[in-house]
């Protein structure tokens, strides 16, 4: 495989979430173990791991769609760059122009925040072979989560179906529902035009998205890398704080933590921003609301905490949070149902597993973690979890080179 080429395809070039993150962090793992890795993108600056591993870097230096919707001319400028982005498709054609189809694969980690569906005419053109990582649910879902934003809970829609189409759940409007709409379609019937591969974080990323699939494609699971970093030396059960990581997006679950632990009469910390944060302030002064934090600034929060919780009322992929602080600090976690991460929680050894949105039994698992001795349990079995290997970034390129191997040979 060393002699093959490997592309990476996302909207960033910088580390600004967890899709980022991966995406990053997979290119310069590649790079350090001899790979050829470019890394196509469109918003920068160009995080520095990338230059200094040898990663060849082409940022198109273009905003993110979010940062044009002021105004009307903005608005024109950002629907029409997300849906087709003319000069993200001129350079990228430029590109894989350099490449061949026999020994080079594209692995696309993200496009539809400033790159758009058009590399996918593109790849299609050209006869590449791609690999698209299912950060989320995009390739079946216009609004890419599953989560119907006006009623604050799961869609039940089978998507692009005529009642997706008719039903009001984006965040913003219906008017941008169908504007998503549109532009699904488009992308569906490029990908049909590509082989397609695509690399799911979990099985039960996997079988979530093989409900609604509108085109032909292999299937793997690898889960996400992450950075190990040397175990904490920490005593769970001496602590007091229940903590939250994560956006403050109503998927996320937000107010479901800030309820639950004021119902469980325990304190919480919360780390991450959103819209939200000066209303839950304000309502849940038992809550401590630290902001979004870089990993290291994080650290002594985490340590000072009894329990993780992911609270997400939508189809968590594989987030990060739960396999990083695990790994670090060894912290019991309680997860929801519809959460890729649950596979790696053992119910009532290393974490409780609850039924997403179910705040009667979220409350009775924070109640059940104010026992120390439980919670002192539930600390070793972490730090025995044989899981964790898998995160680490040489299983992590093992797996994926076989998924690229494959790939190619098929």
């Amino acid at each position: 495989m060393t002699d093959n080429k490997i592309i990476l395809v996302y909207d960033f070039a910088c580390i600004n979430g967890g899709a980022a993150k991966v995406a990053i962090t997979e290119a310069v793992a590649l790079a350090e173990r001899g790979y050829d890795v470019t890394f196509f993108s469109g918003v920068g600056p160009v995080d520095e791991k990338l230059t200094s591993t040898g990663v060849k870097v082409v940022c198109l230096e273009q905003n993110e769609l979010k940062d044009q919707l002021g105004g009307v001319i903005g608005k024109i400028k950002g629907a029409v760059q997300g849906f087709w982005n003319t000069y993200a498709e001129k350079k990228f054609a430029e590109l894989l122009s350099l490449y061949s189809p026999k020994d080079t694969i594209v692995h696309f980690h993200g496009w539809s925040l400033a790159l758009s569906p058009a590399l996918f005419s593109v790849t299609a053109k050209r006869g590449f072979k791609i690999a698209i990582t299912t950060h989320d649910y995009e390739v079946d879902c216009p609004v890419r989560t599953y989560f119907n934003y006006h009623k604050g809970e799961m869609c039940k829609c089978t998507a692009m179906s005529l009642k997706c189409i008719i039903t009001n759940c984006d965040k913003r409007s219906y008017a941008q529902k169908l504007y998503r709409i549109i532009r699904q379609k488009k992308l569906i019937s490029l990908l049909r035009k590509n082989d397609v591969s695509l690399i799911c974080l979990a099985e039960f990323n996997k079988s979530i998205i093989e409900r609604d699939l509108k085109f032909d494609c292999k299937r793997y699971i690898v889960p996400n890398l992450i950075d190990v970093p040397p175990k904490a030396d920490i005593c769970p059960e001496k602590n007091e704080y229940y903590l939250f990581v994560g956006r403050f997006n109503p998927e996320k679950g937000i107010e479901l933590f800030c309820e639950a632990v004021s119902k469980a009469g325990v304190k919480g910390i919360a780390i991450g921003d959103g819209d939200q944060i000066e209303e839950l302030k304000k309502k849940y002064p038992n809550v401590e609301f630290c902001g979004w934090l870089t990993t290291e600034q994080m650290r002594p929060y985490i340590m000072k905490s009894r329990c993780l919780i992911v609270p997400s009322l939508c189809y968590e992929v594989g987030p990060l949070t739960v396999p990083e602080i695990q790994c670090a600090y060894a912290l019991p976690c309680i997860v929801p149902t519809l959460c890729g991460v649950r596979e790696n929680i053992e119910h009532s050894k290393t974490g409780y597993i609850f039924k997403s949105g179910d705040i009667s039994e979220l409350v009775k698992n924070i109640e059940a973690l104010k026992d120390d001795a439980l919670v002192h349990n539930m600390h070793e079995n972490c730090l025995r979890a044989s899981y964790k290997s898998q995160y680490e970034a040489s299983n992590h390129i093992k797996t994926l080179i076989k998924c690229y191997l494959s790939i190619l040979e098929s």
